[in-house]
Parts: structure tokens; sequence; C-alpha cells
């Protein structure tokens, strides 16, 4: 081979070889190196099960979207985003029943980051307890429904459901106990805990009885049941708080106090015997705290000989201390209610103060 040709040769190989630097030497100053990002999703407010659903993960600078699994790993529940760019960056997260939360990223090139988020749900949770109307905090296995929906299948005692927000009805029913129905208000991202009292059916001597049941302030409701023209403190005829048992003329027990609560989203019970022969009065009084008995969102049930019930709703505009719900009338064992369903100023009274509470100006 002539020189010539041999220059040629060498100045050719020798060009390429710049070539190649030259492009080697210019890929840091074009391609930047990625990182990769794994998020480990937290429900703090609920304590939810993520596992299995799937996360929309949007680069907020260029708008890409990433798709990836949640999976439980170690306890933990843990999206594997994958390839991000490197340096300073946000994600936002998505996931069906949470609000948008995002993800500020300081990640090295070729670094794996794992980033902590937490969700906060737009759903709320109920905890129902089913608790005999007649105890104090007494669980009963229960099957419980909102509407039709069959919430458990076999009887339980504590009920958790994940609903939206907002007043939610549920119907219970357990072997003993006369079917009913309450209303709950469910909040956004918290858990209400309630009880659903149940009563039992009435047995032996028992004619009817009384169930309250309100969900907000006021702090204290009271119930009371008395004889039609009695009046006065003491009065033997009268049973609430201060006097848990009424009595005839004779002694005789005829209404009983059988639970007492001060708190909203509690109830009291007030089981009526057949020796409350006559016409009878109940209701409601505003012992103490905020607000007015037409917000507390009071109910009361009352029930009759084979759980026969009759459910009434405070006016909401009720802002006077007294809501008079019914009269009763036990006449030859034969129990008949007339509706009252007004509002009345409070009545001046010597009643001892409950433990913890100051009685009320009336």
């Amino acid at each position: 081979m002539s020189a010539p040709q041999n220059q040629r040769k060498a100045r050719a190989v020798l060009g390429v070889a710049v070539l190649l630097g030259l492009g080697l030497a210019s890929i840091p100053f074009f391609i930047t190196p990625p990182a990769y990002l794994d998020l480990v999703l937290r429900d703090p407010v609920l304590g939810s099960d993520l596992a299995g659903q799937h996360v929309i993960v949007t680069d907020d600078a260029t708008g890409k979207r990433l798709n990836a699994a949640v999976q439980k790993i170690g306890g933990a529940f843990l999206a594997r985003v994958g390839r991000i760019n490197s340096g300073k960056t946000a994600y936002t997260a998505r996931l069906e029943g949470y609000k948008p939360a995002t993800a500020h990223v300081q990640a090295a090139a070729l670094e794996t980051v794992r980033m902590p988020l937490d969700l906060k749900p737009v759903f709320g949770r109920l905890d129902i307890t089913p608790v005999d109307a007649t105890k104090l905090n007494e669980p009963v296995a229960a099957t419980v429904r909102e509407d039709n929906k069959v919430l458990t299948q076999t009887p339980q005692r504590l009920i958790s459901v994940v609903l939206p927000p907002g007043r939610h009805r549920f119907s219970a029913q357990a072997e003993g106990f006369c079917p009913t129905s309450h209303e709950f208000d469910v909040a956004e991202g918290k858990v209400t805990k309630v009880p659903f009292p149940l009563s039992p059916d009435l047995k032996s001597d028992e004619i009817a009885r009384f169930v309250l049941n309100w969900q907000n302030e006021p702090r204290d409701l009271d119930s009371h049941f008395r004889r039609l023209g009695t009046s006065g403190f003491p009065n033997p005829a009268h049973v609430f708080f201060h006097h848990t048992e009424a009595v005839t003329e004779t002694g005789e027990v005829f209404a009983r106090l059988d639970v007492d609560q001060l708190y909203p989203g509690r109830y009291e019970t007030v089981t009526v015997r057949s020796a409350a022969v006559g016409d009878f009065e109940y209701f409601v009084h505003l012992y103490s705290g905020l607000g007015t008995i037409g917000g507390s969102g009071a109910t009361v049930q009352v029930y009759t000989r084979g759980c026969e019930v009759k459910t009434y709703a405070v006016p909401p505009d009720c802002s006077q201390r007294i809501w008079s719900v019914t009269r009763l009338r036990n006449a030859a064992g034969r129990v008949e209610l007339t509706d009252q369903q007004r509002c009345d100023p409070g009545f001046a009274s010597p009643l001892a103060a409950k433990e913890g509470t100051t009685q009320p100006t009336q």
C-alpha cells in the first residue's frame, strides 16, 4: 500500500475517532440520567387497606402520567412509579376515593427515592355497635342493612362500613329484639362511632318502651315520663334521671328509666309496665349543652306489644327547652298513643344536678 493511501486511511480513522469522541462528550449536555420513584401511600385517618388499587401519578412539570399498582410489602402500601427525571421535581398522585396529594422529590441521578405520601379520604367510616337499649353499652350480635344492601351476612357486634359523607339510614335485626332503623351522619375523612340501640321484645308486664336517640349538640337531653295531672318535685309518678322509678299510689312500679346518658350519639330508655293505668305523657328536656333540641337530630321510638314501633322526629325549629312528644293511655290492657309534637318553655325545678353538669336556668 502506498504512503498516500496509508495517510488517507489514518486521517479517516482519526476523523471517525474525533467524531465519536465529540458525540460521547456531548451526551451529558443533552441527556440527564434518570432516577426512580417509589411512593409509600398511607391513609392516616381511616387506615384503609390500599392494596390492589391503582394510582395515577402525574409529573407536574410535564403533565406526563404514570400508572402504578399498589402492593402491600412489609406492612406498607408501595406503588413503584419507576423512572422519573432526576433533580427537583413534583408529582401528584390520584387514587380513587382520595383527594390528590403531591410529593416533592429531590432525586440524584440513578437514585431510587422512596417517598411517604398521606392521602385524605373523601369518604368516611361508620363503626356501628348494636346494643341492648335497656342496658348501658351492652353489645348485641345483629344483622345490619343500609336500605336494601346487606352489610352483615351473619350477626355481628361491630359493623364497619365506608360511606360517602351525609346522612344514611340503617336497619338492624337481632334474635329476641324488635327490628328497627336509625339514621346516622357520616363525616368526610373521619371515623364516626355510634351505638345502635335495639329494644328487646316486650315481655311479662311490659306494655311500652321509649328509646330516645340524638346525634348532635345539645350535650344532654333527658327522657321524662309522668302521669298526667301530677306535678312538683319530688313526684312519685314522674320518672327521669333524678327519680328512676315511678310508682302508683300503692307503691307499685309502673315505669323505669333503664338507661340515662349525657352525650350526643347516645340513647336513653324508659320502659312502662301494666301498672301504668290511665293517662301519661312522655317529653324530652334539654338539660344542658349548646344549641337547640331542634338541631339535635333527636328521635324517639315507641315500642308496644308485637314489636309495633312508632318513630317521632324532633321538629327542626324547636328552640324551647321541652319537646312534648306523645301521650300514652292504658285502659283495659289497650295502649294508645296520641301525638303531641310541640315545643314548650322550660319549667322551674329543684332538680339535683347530674355529675359533671349544672342545672340550667329555666
